[in-house]
């Protein structure tokens, strides 16, 4: 891969992972998880497309489905496997006496 396409990829898997993190919503750390899952399952999808030589929607030197394929999928596991966001404004179990 040339290093115009791995920029072109960075920023097609960047675009994924902002608009997952615009639509399931959450804090900064989930922004950066859902960034870091797109950019390495992209990356991930277009080699293994080349290893297995696939030429389905290719975009220049970038195999785009296979691409975007892997990324939808380690997006949904990044999310599966990060559970639950917890809250970080605690409930008081005590009530105040008056």
């Amino acid at each position: 891969m040339t290093a115009p396409g791995f920029y072109f990829s960075l920023l097609i898997a960047s675009g994924l992972g902002l608009v997952f993190h615009l639509i399931r919503g959450g804090s900064l750390g989930r922004l950066v998880l859902y960034l870091a899952a797109a950019w390495i399952a992209f990356m991930a999808g277009h080699l293994v497309a080349e290893w297995l030589d696939w030429h389905l929607l290719r975009v220049g030197p970038i195999n785009l489905f296979a691409a975007l394929l892997a990324a939808i999928i380690g997006l949904s596991a990044a999310t599966l496997l990060a559970g639950p966001e917890r809250s970080r404004h605690r409930t008081s179990k005590r009530r105040r006496k008056s």
